[in-house]
């Protein structure tokens, strides 16, 4: 404070202390400790605001008592008598120098990124992490999207991403901001300027302000990897389109090395046979085979041993799964390297179905045959009666009955029921004049009931009134008729089901029989095919190679396989030609997929040499014993040997401890290494950290062939890994261990004390660490955690642990053999380490701790209830007085449970409708009317019935329901108020509270927009209240939001005042319009203390001040007349209190301004 004639009158300590010097100072030599450079730069604008009575807002520099140099803000207004007449100037003064530091590294550090993110070729980006809202993007969008810089600035990351890529952005930053450290790389589109959509790798890290949790935004780096992605989808599709056709095809594919052993078959085989790979890979042929001296398996190794392919070769196998002899007709072509034989591929097919077919129709053909020639036929004669006179013995193996047992009895007697009537009228025809029938079929019933088929021949001679009838029994023909169409079905459902086309011709080239699928690769129906010629059906085959072999195999009755292509389908087609007694059958099938997937193969084996070749990965092949037979240059590259060097050698060269064990010599030893960690020794006698993957290739005996293995280079990870594992388990801050490293050590602790003693767990907090971080800053509070981490470490024993959880929580553990008498002794020597200040950043503090003890096994038998208890014990030291420690009582987690209880049902309270506003109407102490109204929550529990804020509140802030509340109290209060302003045709205003966290809620400004507009309450009708503390948190993001909102139109006030930190020094800071003077100022007027005049003059004060800075007071809880008319003397303008109403519900509120509006007609009056 200064006089009119610029002399310093008055410092207070903090000034002393930004200057470094005692009290005892001198207050009139303030000038002496300015800059000399800057006094000449400042003494004008002083002079000028002072000439103008105005405020004025100064940075410069002061030189100390030390001689050190410190940047200061410096902020004063005039003080003006009531007369008018200057009496000087009252301000702050604030050491400013690690903010400029902070600025001056911010810009060489930005300048540094600019030029980075300028010159990549990727698209580096900075934008809001929750909405997308670009801030910086790289010049490389031009070149890659086709936009220009500018013109993306302020648009979203969401207006150019594919709306089904954007749940993936989002899922991101969400892992991110809820702790996830590892980077994440994601891929999503996004669309150029063109309209295209273009795929891209991106890594993002979504920044998080470590102190306060809140997101700062994310930088993304991305990457074009359209082409990359367009190009494995191709092979993907290809890969899949083969595997499909050799799953769905009933043909199978297979693979033999040069030795003849199977080294792969598709799953066609194992699907039909029920075998699996380990009964077929690494066998042959002949091993599987029912007979190896079969002729089809001798014509096979023939040509093997000739290196020619072969087409159509059968032989049989045993099949163990199936119990049974399967047969197969195989076709395969010989594989050559750079004319090096490697051994044969080819197709495989079942035929068993086939010739067990063909085998059960001869022998139906046979016993046809036999029946024919060995069957005896009934001889009988009948007199006109029908009564049998004589018959043969034939009637026995026909129908079971010796002769004599039929003489004298009537046919009729024999017949089948249904057959009976039949037979009378056929008896009828032959007397009438047609006396001879042949081939009249019925049924009988033989001696043993069943039934039998008899076909009759019967003469009728009129003259001898005799019939003469012959019957053969084909019983065994009706059965076979019927066994033969039932094989027919079978056959034709065959035919049909196979995977082949197949038609049979005649020897004239007519078309017998076609299947389905014969017609659908031709286009036609198989109405329209059969009984045509060939060439008139197909004309395309007339001219073509097919007819030359369907004509050979026709003439020489040698069947044929071929493959070919076939124009009008644009396929290649594999046909195979039967010769049979009518002409040829002939089976094809399309072979176009197969043809390309050979295809494929071959070039995939060329593109696996080539990524051999070009893996950063290191590539072994060696033999049985071990010697290196191939090395790529990545695995020379990672050794430092050339490839020279290292072919013929054995692998141990590079494994001083393989990894591969005895793995070739053990038979039947492991096949495949994955993921296994091993050491390469350098040429330069380093060791190189390398990952292995290998397979051990082995012969059917188990015997180790070949060693095939990749190696990478995970040297560089290693190292990473053995930092990161630091990280993960230390505090980056104190070094000491973390919460994951505490619940190790403490579960071994508690382990261990089942069998040494007791375990004390002591839970610490800091009692005014965030006061001395808010004052000092974070670099000071830094400091001050580093010493209280050493102090606990020096005062404890070797075996003791002593973790940080975060923030000024701590936690220690020790073993305590005297049990709580142990714990006590540490407990007082953990607070005697805290007595003796600190000093951090020339500034002196101390750093006192309120402790909460747990004892194991007596207060929880695990390490989370152990710690639970032992912070429910610190909490209730902090309600102690602090500076204290207080053990673990059961009542104490009673009282925590009480709190969850609370907790829990606060997140369904605005659900359940267990929320409400009352209202406390606000008088101008001038007019003595009601001019608004404070809006205060209240909360109707259930159970407890009503809570008070004071216990919920804090509550909702921890939890972060603070803002959703917080939006539902401002809605409901300017509804209310709009409500009342209509009805009652007076305008009200209305106050909300705001906490700290609702002002730092990004979308505030939203919130309120949108709640005046709902309500459809002007912007001045409402006034936001927050207060002096939960201001100056952060006083630059609380003064920006000021400024946002009274943009709004709205008032802004400060409540509580006088009951924070900082006082006036803040008040130029902000574009407030209201004072609300504490109540604990207002409530001592009055109070016979001995020091009531000196608070009337505390008012006064603060009056006067917030007038000559043009703000209103409003004074809280008034509830005396004499503090009512005291404040009208000093020109309070505003109050409210008990005195006036308490607070009202707003039925309750209502019917209070209808009486004052009736007892007083100029205004809404409370008082006379």
């Amino acid at each position: 404070m200064s006089d009119c004639n610029d002399v310093c009158t008055y410092l207070n300590q903090s000034a002393y202390a930004v200057l470094g010097v005692q009290c005892s100072l001198p207050t009139g030599i303030w000038a002496q400790f300015m800059h000399p450079d800057d006094r000449q730069r400042l003494t004008p604008l002083f002079f000028r605001a002072k000439r103008e009575k105005r405020e004025y807002q100064l940075e410069y520099r002061i030189v100390k008592s030390d001689g050190s140099v410190r940047w200061v803000m410096d902020a004063a207004a005039p003080r003006i008598s009531a007369t008018g007449v200057y009496e000087g100037y009252m301000g702050a003064i604030v050491d400013i120098s690690a903010q400029r530091e902070s600025l001056a590294r911010l810009a060489k550090s930005e300048a540094t990124y600019r030029l980075v993110t300028d010159n990549s070729s990727d698209i580096i980006s900075h934008h809001a992490a929750d909405t997308g809202e670009y801030f910086y993007v790289s010049p490389s969008v031009t070149r890659i999207l086709g936009y220009g810089q500018s013109q993306m600035l302020g648009t979203k990351v969401y207006d150019y991403v594919h709306p089904d890529d954007i749940d993936a952005i989002r899922d991101e930053v969400a892992r991110q901001a809820l702790g996830a450290t590892d980077v994440g790389l994601i891929e999503f589109r996004i669309r150029d300027k063109t309209g295209t959509y273009r795929w891209f790798g991106t890594t993002l890290q979504v920044l998080v302000d470590p102190l306060t949790g809140a997101k700062l935004g994310a930088v993304a780096v991305s990457r074009d990897v359209t082409a990359e992605r367009q190009a494995k989808e191709d092979i993907r599709k290809r890969e899949e389109r083969f595997r499909s056709l050799t799953a769905l095809s009933s043909d199978w594919y297979w693979e033999t090395n040069e030795e003849g052993r199977f080294t792969f078959v598709s799953d066609g085989l194992y699907r039909l046979w029920g075998t699996q790979p380990a009964d077929v890979i690494g066998k042959t042929r002949t091993e599987r085979a029912f007979d190896p001296a079969q002729p089809g398996l001798l014509e096979y190794r023939a040509r093997v041993d000739r290196r020619e392919p072969f087409k159509g070769l059968h032989y049989s196998s045993f099949v163990a799964t199936k119990g049974a002899v399967r047969h197969s007709s195989i076709s395969g072509e010989p594989v050559f390297e750079n004319d090096v034989f490697k051994g044969y591929r080819g197709i495989g097919r079942d035929i068993t179905d086939e010739i067990e077919v063909a085998n059960r129709l001869a022998q139906l053909a046979e016993e046809n045959k036999a029946l024919i020639e060995n069957s005896l036929d009934i001889l009988a004669l009948l007199d006109e009666n029908g009564t049998f006179l004589r018959v043969n013995d034939a009637v026995h193996d026909a129908l079971g009955f010796e002769p004599h047992e039929l003489i004298g009895r009537q046919y009729g007697e024999f017949l089948h029921p249904e057959d009976a009537g039949l037979t009378r009228m056929v008896d009828a025809g032959l007397r009438s004049g047609d006396n001879t029938i042949r081939d009249f079929e019925n049924r009988w019933i033989k001696k043993d009931g069943s039934i039998g088929y008899l076909s009759l021949a019967v003469r009728w001679s009129e003259r001898q009134k005799l019939m003469y009838a012959t019957g053969r029994d084909v019983t065994e023909r009706y059965q076979t008729q019927l066994e033969l169409q039932k094989s027919k079905d079978r056959l034709a459902a065959i035919v049909e089901s196979i995977g082949d086309a197949f038609f049979t011709l005649d020897r004239n080239w007519r078309a017998i029989y076609v299947n389905e699928k014969t017609a659908h690769f031709i286009g036609r129906s198989r109405e329209e095919l059969i009984g045509q010629i060939l060439w008139e059906a197909v004309p395309e085959v007339l001219d073509s190679s097919i007819m030359t072999y369907y004509r050979q195999v026709m003439e020489t009755g040698k069947r044929a396989f071929f493959e070919t292509y076939w124009p009008p389908s644009h396929a290649w087609i594999e046909i195979r030609v039967y010769p049979n007694e009518d002409g040829i059958s002939v089976y094809f099938h399309d072979i176009t997929a197969r043809r390309e997937a050979e295809n494929t193969i071959r070039a995939s084996e060329q593109r696996f040499r080539d990524v051999i070749e070009m893996t950063p990965a290191g590539y072994i092949l060696t033999d049985a014993e071990g010697a290196l037979l191939d090395v790529n240059p990545a695995l020379c590259d990672i050794a430092g040997y050339q490839e020279a060097e290292l072919i013929g050698h054995n692998i141990s060269v590079l494994f001083p401890v393989s990894p591969f064990g005895d793995a070739l010599s053990t038979h039947g030893g492991m096949s495949v290494i994955h993921a296994k960690e091993a050491v390469i020794r350098h040429k330069n006698g380093g060791d190189v950290f390398v990952l292995v993957n290998a397979n051990i290739d082995r012969d059917a005996q188990g015997n180790g062939r070949s060693i095939t293995a990749f190696v990478t280079n995970i040297t560089e990870r290693k190292q990473v890994e053995s930092r990161l594992e630091q990280l993960a388990t230390h505090d980056t801050l104190t070094g000491l261990p973390n919460r994951a490293l505490l619940n190790e050590r403490l579960q071994h602790m508690l382990e261990r004390a089942d069998r040494h003693g007791t375990v004390a767990v002591f839970f610490l907090d800091l009692d005014s660490f965030k006061e001395i971080n808010d004052s000092l800053g974070h670099t000071p509070g830094d400091m001050l955690l580093c010493e209280v981490a050493q102090r606990l470490r020096s005062n404890l024993r070797p075996g003791d642990i002593v973790a940080r959880l975060g923030g000024d929580e701590f936690v220690v553990a020790a073993r305590c053999t005297k049990g709580a008498v142990s714990a006590t002794r540490i407990a007082e020597k953990l607070i005697s380490a805290f007595a003796e200040p600190v000093h951090v950043d020339g500034h002196e503090v101390f750093a006192r701790a309120s402790i909460g003890v747990s004892m194991y096994p007596q207060d929880g038998a695990s390490k989370e209830i152990l710690c639970q208890n032992a912070d429910t014990a610190m909490y209730q030291a902090k309600s102690s007085g602090r500076n204290c420690y207080r053990f673990f009582k059961e009542e104490m987690s009673i009282q925590a449970k009480e709190r969850m209880t609370l907790e829990n049902s606060l997140y369904r309270a605005l659900e359940r409708n267990e929320l409400e506003l009352h209202y406390q109407p606000r008088l101008d102490l001038q007019s003595m009317t009601v001019v608004g109204m404070e809006a205060l929550i209240r909360w109707n529990h259930p159970h407890l019935g009503r809570v008070s804020p004071l216990d919920f509140i804090p509550i909702a802030e921890e939890r972060g329901l603070i803002n959703e509340i917080g939006k539902w109290v401002l809605e409901q209060a300017c509804m209310e108020t709009q409500r009342l302003t209509n009805k009652l045709g007076h305008a009200l205003r209305v106050s909300v509270n705001l906490s700290a966290i609702q002002l730092r809620n990004k979308h505030l400004i939203e919130h309120v927009t949108q709640a005046l507009q709902h309500a459809g309450l002007d912007s001045s009708q409402l006034e936001l209240e927050l207060t002096e503390s939960a201001l100056i948190e952060d006083m630059k993001q609380s003064a920006d939001a000021f400024r946002e909102l009274k943009k709004l139109g709205i008032s802004l006030a400060v409540d509580d005042f006088g009951t924070g930190y900082s006082g006036l020094a803040y008040l130029g800071h902000f574009p407030l319009d209201v004072l609300k003077l504490d109540r604990s100022f207002v409530n001592q007027q009055g109070n016979d203390n001995g020091n009531g005049n000196g608070n009337l003059r505390v008012i006064k004060a603060f009056i006067d001040m917030a007038h000559s800075l043009d703000l209103s007071v409003v004074a809280e809880g008034v509830e005396r007349e004499e503090t009512l008319q005291y404040l009208r003397s000093v020109d309070c303008d505003e109050a409210q209190g008990y005195l006036f109403a308490r607070p009202l519900a707003a039925k309750e509120l209502e019917e209070f301004l209808e009486r004052m509006l009736s007892s007083h007609t100029n205004g809404v009056t409370a008082l006379n």
